[in-house]
């Protein structure tokens, strides 16, 4: 076992890749230094290869993600370029290229391991202009004439020195275009740095916001399920406090929709219960075993009318149905004038009778009141 252990260890270790993670460059007196910084050490030997303006290094067993692209100055603003890129699966390859050429330099770039970084050593040469090939050129020709007209004394000296004359303006006009064009050219080139450099600063900043941030995504999540829950707690006050119960929403408010309407006890634990649910009334028995249904009172109107009369008596209403049953106290008018009609007495004994009549009608009607009075005393 321990020695599988060590060979998984082993063959992971061996598998594990090194991941390129900066470029940094530096001016070190007549040197320019790559460092490439890494997030481990590196185990195998990286591959230098220089061609012309170009020095690379070939670091196996190793990964970049994304791109490294950086513009940096040897010897003028933003002349030289830095790049890591992915070769393949194993392979990252790491250039610079610089603003002159190394031929005959090659033994002076060296590179140096570190624990977590691998340094880049080139030297650093002047760059000849296209001015400065041109002064040159008409020196070799200045030379090389001046040589010749020694050799020959047979020539005219004076259309030589015309010759040369004319070469020298020519010469110090293409000076002058060559130098306007290299300035023309140097500006459009720092103009085309300055884009690169906010392109890259550009990219950087975007691929900075795209990052995923673990934190203020749960702080984000905490506050959004803090004010969720807030919000419910506040709608189901709102709803159980009868905010909406006139608009015909009260099913959170705390309405009665079963109660028990009367309760009639038969024996120790035994009862007979009255229960009304929404517009439906139930007979129900209860006992020591639970609640059996007995029936459904349907006339559920009659049976609350009726107990509303056990409890707070009969009003007038009820009383005008039992009216014609009851015997009549008084006459009506018509029957005594009919009477009168009928009986035909003498003038003395009918103003005697009327007086009495008048009497009898005024005892009769103080009697009625007086009853009247006494029922709705009792009534009361």
């Amino acid at each position: 076992m321990k020695k599988l252990l060590l060979i998984l260890i082993l063959s992971t270790t061996a598998l594990a890749k090194v991941k390129i993670t900066k470029l940094d460059y530096k001016n070190d007196n007549n040197f320019g230094v790559v460092t490439i910084n890494l997030d481990a050490e590196l185990k195998e030997t990286p591959e230098l290869t220089i061609k012309d303006d170009m020095v690379q290094l070939a670091i196996p067993n190793s990964y970049v993600w994304p791109k490294i692209e950086n513009q940096v100055s040897v010897n003028n603003k933003f002349d030289s370029t830095l790049m890591a890129y992915q070769f393949d699966k194993d392979l990252v390859r790491v250039r610079a290229n610089l603003p002159y050429d190394l031929k005959g330099k090659e033994n002076k770039v060296s590179v140096v391991l570190g624990d977590k970084s691998i340094s880049l050593y080139f030297p650093k040469l002047a760059v000849k202009t296209n001015g400065q090939k041109v002064a040159s050129a008409i020196k070799h020709v200045e030379t090389e004439t001046t040589t010749k007209t020694k050799k020959t004394d047979s020539y005219d000296e004076s259309y030589l020195n015309t010759l040369l004359k004319d070469k020298e303006a020519k010469a110090a006009k293409t000076a002058k275009t060559i130098t306007n064009y290299e300035n023309v050219l140097n500006s459009e080139k720092t103009k085309v740095q300055t884009e690169v450099v906010d392109q890259v600063k550009t990219k950087a900043s975007a691929l900075a916001k795209n990052e995923f941030n673990f934190s203020s995504y749960i702080f984000k999540f905490i506050g959004f399920f803090a004010l969720l829950v807030a919000g419910l707690y506040a709608a189901f006050n709102f709803f159980r406090k009868g905010m909406l119960k006139k608009s015909g929403l009260g099913f959170f408010s705390s309405a009665k929709m079963v109660e028990v309407l009367s309760t009639t006890y038969l024996g120790p634990k035994r009862s007979i219960l009255v229960i009304r649910a929404h517009k439906q009334v139930f007979l129900v028995a209860q006992s020591e075993k639970g609640m059996d249904f007995l029936t459904e009172i349907k006339d559920t109107a009659a049976f609350i009318k009726d107990g509303e009369k056990e409890v707070i008596g009969s009003n007038f209403d009820t009383n005008l149905e039992k009216a014609s049953s009851i015997e009549k106290d008084f006459k009506l008018k018509e029957m005594i004038q009919a009477t009168e009609k009928q009986v035909e007495v003498r003038p003395e004994y009918n103003a005697a009778a009327e007086v009495t009549r008048t009497q009898k009608d005024k005892v009769s009607l103080s009697k009625q009141i007086k009853s009247k009075v006494k029922e709705l005393k009792q009534f009361q």
